[in-house]
């Protein structure tokens, strides 16, 4: 997704965040998106759960990195 632009900022939306819904923060992680949804880094986690990116492609998210690494 493109900025939105407003008169002193630009507004992005590349940043997702995900929490396991029993063991909350520590099983919790953020992932970062470039324009086109490709996924292009992730943090918090070791190894991204098949879970989280099944969703995502889901959404139609590009998750191709996610499973090189």
């Amino acid at each position: 997704m493109k900025p939105i632009t407003a008169k002193n900022y630009e507004i992005f939306f590349n940043r997702a965040y995900f929490e396991h819904n029993a063991y909350g923060e520590e099983s919790a992680g953020s992932l970062w998106f470039n324009s086109s949804q490709e996924l292009t880094d992730y943090d918090g986690v070791f190894e991204l759960p098949q879970e989280i990116i099944s969703a995502f492609e889901q959404l139609g998210y590009n998750m191709d990195w996610a499973k090189d690494v």
